[in-house]
């Protein structure tokens, strides 16, 4: 029997209608009617042998099928726009494109300025940044160029991958400028923290994972109750009072009222890193290379 290939303009097409979440706006955005969208998805439909979404009382929700070929379809923009830039190039101008995946810790302190200079830079270069946590961003790492890590793992035994250390630099704890442990004389023993309310940042957070390590190291196990995504986040609970929480030391050198940092006892280490395959194409070792350039600047501001 013959079986013909899926039209890629369909799983494009219902890409954006399962990122609109609604048919009246997707057709909207589209500049399709509805009824020509409901048409075209129909033919998916059939291809794929499964309903594609569910009607939900403000629009649409994806079934498992259909999310599944909603990424695919994601897969195909992605190359696309690799296409589109590959055939624009202009002698002298830098063109491309960047995948990257960080962490949340990378995002908020490693990234925003290097990649603001870069693009003005390289404007020919398109980035596309997805933040996550560490471990997330390991475990998807192949759909990225560079994927930014803060953890202390070995590095990866498949073949091609390079991890690179980026920083070196420490946990401290944040706590409210009037908060009793503020006037301790010396570096905050962990274990005089068995009884404070701990803000933690979300699972698969390098800073979590480092401080919960240091905790069992003591043969302490603290109690995780409130968990908080965002160094803006963190900084909102401690200053509202809900508990103490842990930050880099680089991140801790931003102005903040009301709160200051202590250094920690034992020290805990914090490091930023970057994996990607070797060897990167131009445009993935141009950016890597201001981001290399930026440390310097981090570090200073300790």
């Amino acid at each position: 029997m013959t079986r013909y290939r899926i039209d890629p303009a369909l799983l494009l097409l219902w890409t954006q209608v399962a990122r609109a979440g609604n048919l009246h706006v997707a057709a909207e955005g589209l500049f399709l009617t509805q009824p020509a969208i409901s048409h075209r998805l129909k033919q998916l439909q059939e291809r794929a042998g499964e309903p594609l979404y569910r009607r939900a009382r403000h629009g649409i929700v994806p079934t498992p099928l259909g999310l599944r070929l909603a990424k695919m379809g994601e897969k195909i923009e992605l190359a696309l726009e690799e296409a589109e830039h590959l055939c624009q190039s202009t002698e002298g101008l830098l063109r491309g494109s960047v995948r990257i995946l960080a962490s949340n810790s990378n995002a908020e302190l490693l990234l925003p300025g290097a990649l603001a200079r870069f693009r003005n830079a390289h404007p020919g270069i398109h980035l596309r940044l997805t933040t996550s946590n560490s471990r997330q961003a390991r475990l998807h790492r192949d759909e990225a160029d560079l994927v930014f890590v803060e953890d202390d793992l070995p590095e990866p035994r498949e073949a091609r991958w390079v991890q690179e250390c980026l920083l070196s630099t420490r946990i401290v704890l944040l706590l409210p400028a009037q908060h009793p442990l503020a006037a301790t004389p010396g570096p905050i023993q962990l274990q005089d923290l068995q009884e404070s309310t701990l803000i933690w940042r979300e699972s698969g957070s390098g800073i979590r994972e480092a401080v919960l390590q240091a905790f069992r190291e003591l043969g302490l196990f603290p109690e995780i109750r409130f968990e908080l995504n965002g160094l803006a986040a963190i900084r909102d609970g401690v200053r509202a009072g809900l508990g103490l929480a842990f930050v880099s030391a680089t991140q801790s050198s931003e102005p903040s009222p009301g709160l200051i940092t202590r250094e920690l006892s034992p020290r805990i280490p914090h490091r930023l890193a970057v994996l990607y395959r070797d060897p990167l194409d131009r445009a993935s070792e141009t950016l890597l290379q201001h981001i290399r350039e930026a440390i310097p600047a981090l570090v200073s501001s300790e």
